[in-house]
């Protein structure tokens, strides 16, 4: 008996107020870390979102979005195999001064002599990269009737060329606003040397 009480006092129980961590607790912990770690990431897009805005702000007011500009130039004109006709060719420069494409649809110009459209030709849709300019190449008929405007002393026929196109600017692919130009060249044919004088695009 003796040594039965010996040997439970070798080994004295645990304090009363010890206890291992329970389940509950553990799955606390991961809920308050998984909450964190959603409010960081919250954090950081709710930044990069004010960040892109503010540059958009910034683009948008401070920025100046200019309307592009288009003109004619390296004009030919000959006369065609009957001599009735004159053949017109031009290249047309699409001109972007924005910091954003530029995309625009095609469009009908008129070659009109006096109040009468004596021709007309296609301006194909494309797009301009921003800041830089597109060459396009167009091709147009001059109608006989146009001779009557022709002053017969030195063989003068005064023409205008006229057309809208209308498109818009890519702002960093996310919004478009839109723009057009117009195009309008006062020029005279000479039509004794097949050549054109006074080209003027405004």
């Amino acid at each position: 008996m003796a040594t039965d009480q010996k040997y439970q006092q070798s080994y004295p129980l645990a304090p009363s107020n010890f206890m291992p961590r329970s389940d509950a607790e553990s799955l606390a912990n991961f809920q308050a870390n998984n909450i964190k770690r959603k409010n960081k990431i919250r954090n950081i897009l709710f930044f990069t979102l004010f960040v892109t805005g503010i540059v958009l702000l910034f683009s948008l007011i401070f920025v100046r979005i200019k309307s592009p500009q288009i003109w004619l130039e390296n004009i030919r004109v000959t006369n065609d195999s009957d001599g009735n006709n004159i053949n017109f060719s031009a290249q047309v420069f699409v001109r972007n001064h924005n910091y954003w494409r530029y995309e625009f649809d095609s469009s009908l110009a008129t070659i009109t002599s006096g109040s009468v459209t004596i021709g007309q030709f296609i301006i194909p849709e494309t797009e301009v990269r921003r800041r830089s300019t597109k060459k396009l190449y167009i091709n147009a008929n001059i109608v006989t009737f146009a001779r009557q405007g022709v002053n017969n002393t030195n063989g003068i026929l005064p023409v205008t060329s006229l057309a809208k196109i209308r498109g818009e600017l890519q702002i960093f692919r996310v919004f478009r606003r839109k723009k057009s130009a117009d195009l309008s060249c006062t020029m005279n044919i000479n039509l004794t040397i097949s050549a054109i004088q006074d080209l003027d695009c405004k």
